[in-house]
């Protein structure tokens, strides 16, 4: 999904999204997974470094010794961050060049306590296997994964079955009311002076309600753009609900302020959130 406004996008893959979502959006995760690591590093790029790892972990509260899974993990900068405090991770993604990536640099950098497995959160027996063998996790964690999937209740309904009562699910996404692909920026009034409000920066959102994927961006540098799925805040609590989570924690995440030396428009929006963050609570 578009971040912000780009003048130069990559070009969409040929066809449009109209075979299986499921297969495209594996597939295009695991075709560009090279491109990905090396565009987050070590340990992400600046938005999940400064903006959307910092929420997770304010939400989940975790302490040593906690155990954590992870959904949609990447080359596990999240998991490597997580490690670093004494925290056990068992991190999952689609994409198994990621995971390879993710274990790659996880041993180049000598962290221990995370172990790394190809899950497809879109399948709930996948996500159910992953608790199969120890005890339920203290938590759960995904963070700017659900705009990739196609489905979210299995991920929500396998989550249920392998964290613990009271456990906490931390899930980051951007924001599915402002930065959606119907978004443009708006400059305000014209006639306006520099100090009046109406002059400053804002956001035009032209569609929400309905469901609908497209190909979008995390990145202009991409060869090629991605299948993503954009679903209004209502779609996304009722999978959770359904599930039998709860919903008792929030932060709306405005870029500025915290990511400073980036193209896209949200550096600019200090009152408009980029992404949002939902904890999730497994009732007693």
């Amino acid at each position: 999904m578009s971040a912000g406004d780009q003048p130069q996008q990559p070009p969409a893959p040929p066809g449009g999204p109209t075979r299986d979502p499921f297969a495209e959006a594996r597939e295009s995760w695991e075709r560009h997974a090279e491109f990905f690591d090396e565009l987050w590093g070590d340990e992400g790029d600046d938005y999940h470094q400064n903006l959307f790892a910092p929420a997770a972990e304010r939400l989940l509260g975790l302490q040593r010794g906690h155990r954590v899974v992870e959904f949609a993990c990447g080359n596990g900068a999240f998991a490597r961050r997580l490690a670093a405090e004494g925290i056990e991770v068992s991190a999952s993604d689609v994409s198994a060049p990621l995971i390879e990536a993710a274990e790659r640099r996880t041993g180049a950098a000598g962290v221990e306590g995370i172990a790394f497995s190809v899950v497809d959160a879109c399948d709930e027996m996948e996500v159910r296997r992953i608790g199969a063998l120890k005890p339920p996790f203290d938590a759960a964690a995904c963070i700017m994964g659900v705009m990739s999937m196609p489905a979210l209740r299995p991920m929500f309904g396998g989550a249920h079955r392998i964290v613990k009562p009271r456990g906490a699910f931390a899930v980051v996404t951007l924001h599915p009311a402002f930065a959606t692909a119907a978004v443009s920026l708006s400059k305000g009034a014209e006639d306006a002076d520099e100090d009046d409000p109406r002059a400053q920066d804002g956001v035009r959102v032209t569609r929400y309600l309905s469901r609908y994927m497209m190909h979008g961006i995390t990145s202009v540098k991409q060869p090629e753009r991605q299948l993503y799925f954009h679903r209004p805040l209502a779609e996304l609590l009722a999978d959770a609900f359904a599930a039998g989570w709860t919903l008792d924690g929030a932060e709306e995440l405005p870029a500025a302020g915290a990511v400073t030396d980036s193209p896209l428009i949200w550096g600019k929006l200090p009152e408009i959130p980029m992404a949002l963050a939902l904890r999730f609570r497994k009732p007693a």
